[in-house]
């Protein structure tokens, strides 16, 4: 490599490394700081007052602003998990075909319906703990992107894609939220996330080990050595700081979209039931009639523009 190239490469590093820590994003210094500045409009548009924190949500805000993951549960997530899955079985029961079948064989059947109509009680949990969460959070009104509920369904085959260590590499301003509808083990495949501190600090290692370890395994697949480094680099170095996402039904897990995190692995035998949203802060008030009407289908990993009304 020419002294040019290196020198090209070591700004590179740099630039991507400054993002990172700034705009908590790995979708590149350019487009990072566009959803960093629309926060700020967001935030600078809300002009009532948060809504009031019970001690519960007052700690996971706390915990959530500093590490990047959180959970929580509450009667009223409970409550509404539980009717959302007796009626899942209820229809499973009338012989209804309520999910698509598994394309990517990795053991997830997506839902096949219209998850915002067919489950109303999704609308009382923005509306109630998840949305005080998040409007505290953001400290601004919040606008959902998309929600997705699935069935994970145990295997004793690898981890593949997302049930390895990964980032979804989206906005720093997007958080993911896991809504567990069943209580959910580990053995059931619950969620395993990584702070955000602990995952900063292996994205600043990954572009050299990266260029060393695809040096060593010429024609080897990028995305599967950046998880083989991902594995060793929490193993070896942050096996104490794993949080685990198991808990009851009704359980809520937040996470940013950039921390290290991995999806559900069911052991054989057992299987997961969640659903997986992920939000935004907003300049308007969350448009509750526009998901009734639309829906909240995954259109976009992340939307382009932040201030688009979604």
């Amino acid at each position: 490599m020419s002294l040019i190239d290196t020198a090209r490469q070591t700004v590179g590093d740099t630039l991507r490394r400054h993002s990172i820590h700034k705009h908590r994003s790995r979708i590149g210094w350019q487009d990072a700081p566009r959803y960093t500045a629309y926060l700020k409009r967001a935030r600078a548009a809300y002009a009532e007052d948060l809504p009031s924190l019970p001690t519960n949500l007052a700690d996971a805000v706390s915990t959530f602003g500093k590490d990047g993951v959180t959970r929580f549960v509450t009667p009223a997530t409970t409550t509404i998990a539980d009717a959302m899955f007796a009626r899942i079985k209820h229809r499973e029961a009338d012989g209804e075909t309520l999910w698509a079948d598994d394309d990517q064989e990795r053991g997830q059947h997506n839902y096949n319906g219209n998850l915002w109509a067919d489950f109303p009680e999704i609308e009382n949990l923005f509306r109630g703990d998840l949305g005080t969460f998040l409007q505290n959070h953001f400290q601004a009104h919040f606008k959902i992107l998309y929600g997705t509920l699935y069935r994970s369904v145990g295997s004793a085959a690898p981890r593949v894609g997302s049930q390895r260590w990964h980032s979804d590499s989206g906005p720093g301003i997007c958080v993911n939220v896991m809504f567990y509808l069943h209580e959910t083990k580990d053995v059931d495949g619950a969620l395993e996330a990584l702070p955000w501190d602990a995952s900063q600090t292996i994205y600043d290692d990954e572009p050299t080990q990266l260029r060393s370890r695809m040096s060593a395994q010429p024609g080897s697949d990028r995305r599967t050595v950046m998880a083989d480094y991902y594995d060793d680099a929490i193993s070896q170095g942050y096996p104490s700081r794993v949080i685990e996402g198991s808990g009851a039904a009704g359980l809520i897990v937040p996470f940013l979209n950039n921390t290290l995190h991995r999806g559900g692995y069911p052991a054989p035998g057992h299987e997961r039931t969640a659903i997986v949203f992920h939000c935004y802060p907003s300049h308007l008030p969350t448009d509750f009639a526009r998901y009734s009407r639309d829906g909240i289908a995954k259109t976009v990993p992340y939307p382009k523009n932040p201030a688009d009304e979604f």
